[in-house]
């Protein structure tokens, strides 16, 4: 007996190049013109209620007609929701089976954009290393003091403005700043120099540095103020009387006899001198001489 063979068919889907969609929207049908009668009806009966809330019966019965109203608009919501949900429960399907497929293109454009971005940083890398070396040439004597990341410009990257362009607009700019600091050198006497010179440096900006001198020598003039302000007053000396001399005793006046061993003419002359200047008079005689 010839053995028999079971085929099986096999389907084959046809690709498809683009999203063909069918569908026909639902219509939602309900008793709009009924129910809004209806809650009309009952509205009517507390338009413009007014309650004498001091009573506490009457309060009471606020609280109960307000929690109606609310129980009255929480029915109807919680159906307009359950419609609601029901309605876009074929569009959350169709949207998920979309975005299912969508993900799929993604993965291979974003590989696509990881090597463009990564072929563009090494481009943008490779500008800006011309231009670090072109300007240390360019401006030897500035590079160590103002280094290039301080005057580069996003735009100079771009493809559309080019590495020659943006060396032209680096040189300018380095010729700019070469004058204003030729500028601010012609200043050199002013206050506080230094403290300018170190601001044009760190902002390149010539009117920054001469407000920083500026400010710097209103500082120390506030300062002055205000050591000026904490001295005290000077005090006017007072002359001082001269303490009164205490009254000498008074001494009895007698007479002396003064010996003197041993002295020449003119050593006794002098001893004469000092007597009549203090007011003493008296007799010096010469006794005999000493060999």
């Amino acid at each position: 007996m010839a053995e028999e063979h079971v085929l099986e068919a096999e389907v084959i889907e046809e690709e498809a190049k683009e999203l063909a969609v069918e569908y026909s929207a639902p219509s939602i049908a309900a008793n709009f013109d009924a129910l809004e009668a209806h809650v009309r009806k009952i509205v009517s009966e507390y338009d413009g209620a007014k309650y004498d809330l001091t009573d506490k019966t009457v309060l009471a019965g606020a609280k109960n007609d307000r929690a109606y109203l609310n129980s009255l608009k929480g029915e109807i919501e919680t159906r307009r929701k359950a419609v609601k949900k029901a309605y876009c429960m074929p569009l959350d399907a169709f949207e998920a089976r979309c975005k299912g497929i969508t993900s799929i293109i993604d993965g291979a454009a974003q590989n696509i954009k990881a090597q463009l971005d990564q072929a563009e940083e090494e481009r943008k890398a490779f500008i800006y290393s011309n231009l670090k070396a072109h300007y240390e040439e360019f401006a030897e004597l500035l590079a160590p003091v103002v280094p290039y990341e301080q005057l580069h410009e996003k735009q100079w990257l771009n493809k559309s403005f080019g590495q020659v362009k943006a060396e032209k607009a680096l040189d300018a700019k380095v010729s700019a700043v070469a004058r204003d600091w030729e500028t601010l050198k012609s200043q050199s006497g002013m206050a506080h120099y230094e403290e300018a010179e170190r601001e044009f440096f760190r902002t390149l900006d010539l009117g920054a540095a001469l407000n920083a001198a500026r400010r710097a020598t209103e500082y120390d003039e506030r300062i002055a103020e205000m050591k000026a302000a904490m001295e005290p007053e000077p005090v006017e000396a007072q002359p001082m009387e001269p303490a009164p001399a205490e009254p000498r005793p008074v001494e009895p006046l007698c007479d002396w006899t003064i010996e003197v061993r041993g002295a020449t003419r003119s050593q006794m002359e002098e001893v004469a001198k000092v007597l009549r200047s203090r007011g003493i008079t008296g007799l010096i005689q010469k006794v005999k001489e000493v060999s």
